[in-house]
This record gives structure tokens, sequence and C-alpha cells, in this order.
């Protein structure tokens, strides 16, 4: 096995160049590679001792999500309290052992001797909230006014900004001016404020306090937003873009975003506020309908016609059967084709709550961003500024600027450069992103098997991103009509157990996805179930009208509402897919609401699969494969960028080493390729860049309690689901504000070699 010199003469020579330290260059069977050819892999890999959260939830405030809301406050402290007060596992075997962790002890103390914290417990987290309404991106209604105006009653247009509104819609006080809440307790780790500074909202320090302000901001959402739901793009606006419009300005019918010169800065300021660099960040979504937003540009500036209430033209005859062929297009283009006659729909046919349903089999073109734009959003370290989106018309994505999501300081102002922004530490594997939506909990594991994997056929389709559905679950199709394979309109109520049967829509609204039984808690504790009268002055916000047969209304009374709906949400899905390990997903339909004690009571299960993700960024970084070992070391280098300029020498200065001259230039040159930066001087040398010492561990056991300044390789990883993982010691904490990436060889031998 080579020394740690050795390899970095390696790594500085013709394996960097010949496998380009990618994860592809794992991807090759062992048995086909000849004896003795080195395989490389690069990796970032998060920052030790992550200390900070900020998660942000997105609630749907559509109308019918008021019964959504209450059961995702219901799940609230067991989220809280599963961050704050991780459960005590015993410290050989990870058993847990029935209690809980106490934050405000010294570290030693915070669980009963010969067990520890599951993960180091969370003393300084924000909570921010965001709704789906965005307004109407520039769109006209046929009587005059915006889409969603902002100047009619209720909450359609939040801006993409933190939401802090009682349920009577008061502001929030624990919220303070910037909209989010702070979880800052007066505990000694706290006290270092260069590391942990005061937040600038109002600090909570208790447990409760906290789930009690938590609950009430979830609730004050409300149902009162606009019915074109913008989930997806109200997280990536106030993530992610770096230079967020105040308005869709439109003029002679081609929307834009406005001059460079008009940004919201209040977006800016909550943004800077909420979100550190050195943070595990977890987005947490909860909406009950698909991603209902247009890219109000697309089209040459007239993608946000689509959100006006004037039928469109129809898709041609291909579109039914061949989405993706060249030959599906709008009838405005092919006004003669055969599926052309007529060329527009009829208002009947087009009703503006099911316009964003299968929009390429139905209008020939879709008008929304790609879903790459909201997966890059969460992974890549550039993203475009607005002016980048588009050219000629179409989106094409033009990643010009950093990531703010990646960035170590966000601007607060207009006039500040928002684009060219220092990278920060945070890695991708720190970027989170859980769904509570409309997918059948049968489709999804029971949690019994933390192995089991998402069939996402069933939920997608064979490849949703050409529209191909294919092995798709029936109850997934978005459909205004009923499917086929299911219980007809005639059946009874409950002949199917997922979401009783279908209904007759007549072209206004979708089959469902799922429904499930409105209860409420009672003083006592207990649930009861809930019959919601519809003919009331908040008919509006129920589904059940007199007339309608859909199976979420009392078949004895059709005025009465006695069961929640979801609709299949396909493009946050999508994202959650193509996410990968760094998704959760959970129903919106809970598997019981009958017995509020029990684990699998509401969104409690989303809760604790939500928990148990984070704390697995927590505990360590799974490797893509188990590393060999040769006399105490592992072919892998841990370079570490310190968060702070100064001289290479600053290394010796920490009680780190520095790396041999060649691997510190071809670090540096990634890091410029990656942040799309032209070789030479530049910000990036400032850094110093430290190698990482390796410390060995006998196997089954781990160096994080060290206060040895290293990193280990541990197999079989407690508290982790991999089979070997990187884990960094305590004494690694001084450089949680660094960025660390970990460079690899092993050797590879053929099938039969010695």
């Amino acid at each position: 096995m080579r020394s740690p010199a050795s390899l970095g003469r390696l790594f500085a020579g013709a394996t960097l160049v010949a496998c380009a330290l990618t994860p592809a260059c794992l991807r090759r069977q062992v048995s086909e590679v000849e004896p003795e050819t080195k395989l490389a892999y690069e990796d970032v890999v998060p920052q030790p001792a992550v200390d900070k959260i900020d998660l942000l939830v997105l609630v749907d405030n559509s109308a019918s999500m008021a019964d959504k809301q209450r059961i995702l406050a219901d799940a609230v402290p067991d989220l809280v309290r599963g961050l704050v007060q991780p459960k005590c596992v015993d410290k050989k075997t990870r058993a847990e052992t029935g209690t809980r962790s106490d934050p405000t002890k010294p570290d030693k103390e915070q669980c009963p001797a010969g067990s520890e914290p599951a993960f180091t417990p969370i003393t300084d987290m924000h909570i921010g909230v965001l709704s789906s309404s965005l307004g109407g991106f520039g769109a006209l209604g046929s009587r005059g006014g915006a889409v969603c105006d902002t100047t009619q009653a209720g909450h359609a247009n939040d801006r993409g900004r933190l939401v802090a509104r009682t349920e009577t819609g008061a502001k929030l006080p624990e919220a303070g001016d910037l909209g989010f809440l702070a979880w800052y307790p007066p505990v000694p780790k706290n006290e270092d404020k260069e590391r942990h500074p005061a937040p600038p909202v109002p600090a909570i320090d208790s447990v409760d306090a906290l789930g009690r302000a938590f609950r009430s901001m979830i609730v004050g959402v409300g149902q009162d937003g606009c019915g074109l739901e913008a989930q997806l793009e109200s997280v990536y606006r106030f993530l992610v873009q770096p230079d967020p419009w105040t308005e869709i300005a439109v003029q002679d019918g081609k929307a834009s975003y406005g001059p460079k010169t008009q940004v919201d800065t209040d977006l800016l300021r909550q943004r800077a506020a909420f979100l550190r660099p050195d943070s595990l960040v977890a987005v947490v979504m909860l909406t009950d309908e698909d991603d209902s937003s247009p890219d109000p540009l697309a089209f040459d500036g007239r993608g946000y016609l689509f959100n006006q209430d004037t039928p469109l033209p129809r898709a041609t005859a291909a579109c039914q059967a061949a989405p993706s062929s060249p030959a599906c297009t709008s009838c405005s283009v092919k006004p003669d084709d055969p599926g052309c006659s007529p060329r527009d729909y009829s208002e009947a046919e087009d009703a503006v709550n099911v316009r964003y349903t299968r929009m390429k089999q139905r209008f020939g073109v879709d008008p929304q961003f790609p879903i790459t734009r909201y997966v890059d959003a969460l992974t890549a370290p550039r993203v475009p500024s607005r002016d980048s989106e588009h050219e000629k018309g179409r989106y094409v994505g033009k990643a010009d600027c950093t990531n703010p999501l990646y960035a170590a300081a966000l601007p607060t102002e207009a006039n500040a450069n928002l684009c060219k922004l220092p990278r920060g530490p945070r890695s991708k594997d720190l970027v989170l992103f859980a769904l509570i939506g409309g997918v059948p909990n049968t489709l999804l594991p029971s949690g019994a098997d933390p192995k089991e994997l998402v069939d996402w056929t069933k939920i997608l389709g064979r490849a949703p991103e050409v529209w191909d559905e294919e092995g798709i679950d029936p109850h997934m199709i978005q459909s205004t009509t009923p499917r086929a394979t299911l219980p007809a309109p005639s059946a009874p109520a409950t002949a199917d157990p997922v979401h009783g049967r279908e209904w007759t829509t007549n072209g206004k609204d979708l089959q469902y996805a799922c429904t499930f039984p409105l209860v409420e808690v009672s003083p006592d504790g207990n649930p009861r179930p809930v019959a919601r009268t519809c003919a009331s002055p908040q008919s509006n916000l129920c589904d059940c009208d007199g007339k309608s047969d859909s199976p979420v209304c009392d078949p004895t009374n059709k005025l009465v509402q006695v069961r929640g709906k979801a609709y299949p949400t396909r493009r946050p899905l999508m994202v959650a897919k193509e996410l990968g390990d760094r998704a959760v997903v959970a129903s919106l339909c809970p598997r019981q609401l009958d017995a509020p004690e029990k684990d699998d009571y509401g969104y409690r299960p989303a809760a604790k699969k939500i928990v148990d993700r984070l704390a697995r960024s927590l505990v360590g970084t799974c490797l893509p494969r188990p590393l060999e070992r040769d006399a105490g070391e592992v072919p892998c280098l841990v370079l570490a960028k310190l968060a702070s300029p100064g001289p290479q020498a600053d290394c010796e200065r920490f009680g780190l080493e520095r790396p041999d001259e060649a691997v510190l230039e071809t670090f540096r040159e990634r890091r410029r390729a990656e942040d799309g930066i032209s070789s030479g001087p530049d910000d990036i040398a400032r850094f110093p860049v430290c190698k990482v010492p390796y410390v060995d561990v006998p196997a089954g056991e781990t160096c994080k309690d060290s206060d040895d300044l290293g990193f280990c390789a541990v197999s079989d990883a407690p508290g982790l689901d991999c089979q070997s993982a990187l884990v960094f010691t305590k004494g690694m904490a001084r450089f949680a504000g660094a960025h660390f990436t970990m460079q690899c060889v092993q050797v590879a031998r053929a099938a039969g070699a010695p």
C-alpha cells in the first residue's frame, strides 16, 4: 500500500488525468479491469461536527389544505424533539435505550452511562415557512384584473418570502421582523459567538415553546392562497435565485423579470439572515396537488398566458400516443393537423383548475420550468442569473452565478454583487429534500425494512421525463375522467381501500391519488370523526356541493365532506426521484388517524423519516464503496480548504499538514473548474488547503470521540446504513467552516489475479 506522500504524487499524475477523479470511474466491474488498474475518485464531503440546521417548510396554502396542515402541525413536536433531543443509544450496539438526550448538559452527560445521543443534539436551528402562492406570474383574468392579485382578500401572493402569521392572520411575535424561528438555548456551545452568533430574531430556549410557535406558523399559512400552486418555484425563489424579481412585467404581450435594478431586497435580507453557510439545510414540502406554475418567459415571453382563464389551442394528433415525438406540437403551429379540428378547446374542455395536467398531451407544449432547474438548485454550486435563464425565447439555464445555497456569504442589497459570491463549505450531502405529497402510502416503504427502496416506476412510470407511464400504478395517473382499472363512480364510496373510487369531475377536477378520513383530536386526546357541512360561508373550501359523487362526500348527504384527499403530485415527486438518497418521500394520506399515541399516527412516520435521514448526515459520510486497508492505512487523502484567507503555512499553525504542491495545485484547478473560474491567480488561492491526518481504529469502532485532529474510515458504520463511511474526530469541530474534499485510489485486480 502506498504511503500518503506517494499517493499525492499519484493524484497529480497520469491517474488523475485518466479518471478525472469522478464517481464514474467506479462504475466498471472489478472483473473487467486488468490487475493493478488504479481506480480514482473524488468527492466533496460534509464538514465535521455539523451543529446547525436551517429547516425550511413549504406549506401549500390553496383551498382544502387546512386538514393536512393540522395533521402536520400535530407531528411538529416529534420533528422538533427528534432533532434537539435525539434518542439515547447504547455506545456499542447502537440500540435505543428508551431515553432521550438532554442538550442542556455537558457532552458526556447528555445520556445515561453507557449510552450516548444517536447524534449530537442540535442547539442552533432556524425554522422558516413558505407558502405555495407566487401570484399569477403576470396573467390577467378574462374579467380584468390580475390572476391571484395581491389586492384581493387572502394570501394569493406571498412573493416567496418567509411566512410567519398565526391562524388569525396576526404576526407571530416569536419570528421577529425577519419571519423565522430560532432555537438557541443557553448551552456552552452557544457561548462560542464566532461559531454560533446570537440569532437576529428572538431566541427560543424551550422545546415546548419552539413546538408551539412552529405549529402556529404551519396552521397560520392558511388555505386562502392562489389556486395555481408554485411549490417548487417558491422554494427556488427563496433559497436559490441570485437576483429575485419583484414582479413579472408584461409589455406588448411579452413578459420579463423587469429591470436588473428591480430586486426583492426584503427577500434577500430574509435569506441572508436565515441561511447559514455551514448548516445542514432541510426543505420539507407539504402539498396535496401538483406544481402548477409556468415559466412566464417561455415561448418568447408568452408562457404567462397559460395562467389566463381563456381556452388554449389543442395539441396535434401525435401528442396522445407520442408526446415526445417531433410531430407533437400546438395546433397554433400546425392548424391543419388532423387533431386540430376545432383548433381551440372550449371553456368546458379547458378548466384552469386542471390546466397544468398532462400539458404536452393536451396542448402539445409544456410551459413549465424543467425539473432539472430544481434538482440543480439543491445540488449544483452554480445556477443562472435571471438574465441567463432564457435564450431565443426558451429556457436554457446557463449557470453563471454562485448558488446562494452554496455561498460563504449572502448579499442583502440590490447594489451588491448578487452573482459572484464566494464559495462556502456546504456540500450537496448537507441539503436534503422531504416531500409529504399525493402518493398512496401503499406505494411507499412501510419503514419496517430501512433498506427497502421506493419503486419509482409504480409512482411515476417508466420514464416520466418523456411522459412514458408504462408500469405506473393507476392511482398515480393524472386524469379528469375515470381511470379504467379502478372502481367506477357507480361503485360504493369505499370500493377501493386507497382512494374510495373514481368520480365524475365534469372536466373541472382530477381523480384522486388517495383519500383519508377527516378527524380531529378532542380535548381528552381522543380522535373523533369530522363531518364538514359545505353549505356555509366557507363552502368554497369544501368539496361537496350536494350534487358531487366524489368519494370524499357522505353518500347519504352530499353536502357533507367526511374525507380528505390528495392528487398525484407528479413534479415534486420527480424532483425527489432525481435527488435519490438526498430525498425522503411520505404520503399525504396517513396510514392511521385512530390512535394518536401510536408511532404510525398521522404524519409522525414522516417526521421520523425526516429526522432519521438528517441524523445520517450528522453522523458521517457514506462512501461509494468499501475502502481497503493495508497496515493501518487507507488509500485516501482528505483535504480541507480553511474558512479564512491566509498563507499556506497556516496549516501547521492549526495543527494540520500541508499537502504536496502538485496535489495543492490540482485541488485548486478543480475548484476553479467547478466554480467556472479561469486558471490563474484568484480568490481560491487565498485560502490555505491542508491535509487531514488519517486515524486508524479497530474494526467496529469509530474515531468520532477522539480529541485528535483527523478522520477515519469505518466499516459497517454505527448509525449509518452503509458498509463504509468517513467519520471526522471530535477535534475537527474547530474546522467546521472549512470545505472538505476526499480523494481516493483503489487497486483493483482481475478475477483470479493474486
